[in-house]
């Protein structure tokens, strides 16, 4: 009985392999025939047909448009085993590795070490499939809604890393739960290496050489706003506009990137910006908080600046860590409150211009105004290091004292600077014909 039995369930076992084979190849051919026609190109073509079901391309070559190609050391889609048994093939989820892509016609991609994990909501059939890759090649891509998992490196040695859900119509990407990050290799944006940009909602317009892009609640590098908008022309020379919003604190800012022959050339201006959120954004130490409104060039050989010249204005803010009100109070008439704790300067205003390299801030002017004193100073921060090294004079806010003007030197860390007052002979100078004003 037992023999009869086992002989049964063998012949069932051989009989559900020999069908799975045979639609293994029906498959195999509606597939070969959807590479060839597409133009996809592989040395070699694997199916596994036990689970998870496979099927795995090695050495792909695609041509998507003219000049742009993907070519990847494996691609592997994993199949759905009931429709496979009724002869169709439906991808479940598309994994590939060690990709590059080729943007022109030279020998150096692009894209390197790309790596992505695409599921789609539902399975594509290979009718799907093929509708899909003809879009490339038509400049209407159509993809249902996905969601992707993708990594990569540039040219330059940066890294990319993007997860989101999207879905692609004819011109149109329509985004969810964006969550991107770029890390920059051997250069700093400021003194920041990575940029992070995660956004709720959002969507990208595209025609040919042309892109709009709209980020819904985007958070940049911890900052949270409230609408992104980019728009890219790359007709002739490339050119960059963006405009970022945050309505709570009336924050706007505006980037606008030219490109000038073999050089880039980005202008920015800022409004109401909270300084400390945007210094901490940069990895820049917080000496100072406050309202900022910002003016910049900056430039590079590449889209990514490397050096700029900012002017900044900030309203009612605060030195931080430094209560210069009880430096200058020793040396110069001001009714000060020695029990006052306050380790902080509050101030009103303050005005700075400045270049900035990747590895230093150089300040050439800078200007403090306090109810009590004004501040004018000069100095270099070392962004590397976290260390300020400024010399500054600071005159009592009163017309019957400001010839005088005490020197001080500010040194060391930014976040908790020393100070020596130098009482040079400008200094001696100063008090001495102060002194006579003031016996005449």
């Amino acid at each position: 009985m037992l023999k009869k039995i086992s002989a049964v369930l063998f012949i069932v076992i051989f009989a559900f392999i020999a069908f799975l084979y045979v639609q293994k190849g029906k498959i195999e051919q509606k597939f070969t025939a959807l590479l060839a026609e597409n133009a996809v190109k592989t040395s070699k073509i694997e199916f596994r047909l036990f689970p998870p079901v496979m099927v795995e391309l090695n050495d792909v070559h695609y041509v998507f448009a003219e000049n742009k190609r993907l070519v990847a050391q494996s691609l592997r889609a994993e199949l759905n085993l009931w429709y496979l048994l009724q002869g169709e093939m439906n991808l479940q989820s598309f994994h590939l590795t060690q990709g590059q892509v080729f943007y022109t016609d030279s020998t150096i991609p692009d894209l390197t070490e790309l790596q992505v994990d695409l599921r789609p909501d539902f399975p594509l059939s290979l009718q799907d499939l093929s509708v899909w890759l003809k879009s490339f090649h038509s400049n209407h891509v159509t993809l249902p809604r996905v969601n992707i998992d993708l990594s990569a490196e540039t040219a330059q040695n940066d890294q990319i890393k993007l997860k989101s859900q999207f879905a692609v119509a004819l011109n149109k990407i329509q985004f969810a739960a964006l969550d991107s990050q770029l890390v920059l290799s051997n250069k700093r944006l400021f003194n920041q290496n990575k940029l992070a940009l995660q956004a709720e909602q959002g969507f990208l317009i595209f025609t040919p050489n042309h892109y709009i892009a709209t980020f819904v609640h985007p958070v940049f590098n911890q900052i949270k706003l409230d609408e992104i908008q980019a728009e890219v022309d790359a007709q002739t020379d490339l050119s960059v506009s963006v405009q970022v919003s945050q309505q709570a604190q009336n924050t706007a800012l505006s980037l606008n990137l030219n490109q000038q022959q073999d050089s880039y050339v980005w202008t920015v201006t800022g409004t109401q910006l909270p300084l400390e959120s945007w210094l901490t954004a940069f990895n820049i130490a917080e000496l100072v908080s406050g309202n900022a409104n910002v003016e910049m060039r900056l430039f590079s050989d590449e889209i990514m600046p490397k050096q700029g010249d900012v002017e900044i204005d900030v309203t009612d803010g605060k030195v931080k860590g430094l209560n210069v009100l009880q430096l200058i109070s020793q040396y110069t008439p001001i009714n000060f409150d020695e029990t006052a704790k306050n380790m902080d300067t509050n101030f009103d205003v303050a005005q700075a211009k400045f270049h900035w390299q990747p590895t230093f801030i150089q300040v050439d002017e800078a200007k403090l105004q306090h109810r009590y004193f004004i501040l004018q100073s000069q100095g270099m921060v070392d962004l590397t290091q976290n260390r300020c090294d400024f010399r500054a004079n600071i005159a009592v806010n009163d017309q019957r004292y400001q010839a005088l003007a005490l020197p001080v030197r500010f040194f060391g860390s930014c976040q908790s600077p020393e100070y020596k007052v130098e009482i040079n002979r400008s200094f001696r100078d100063q008090l001495k014909n102060f002194i006579k004003e003031k016996l005449k």
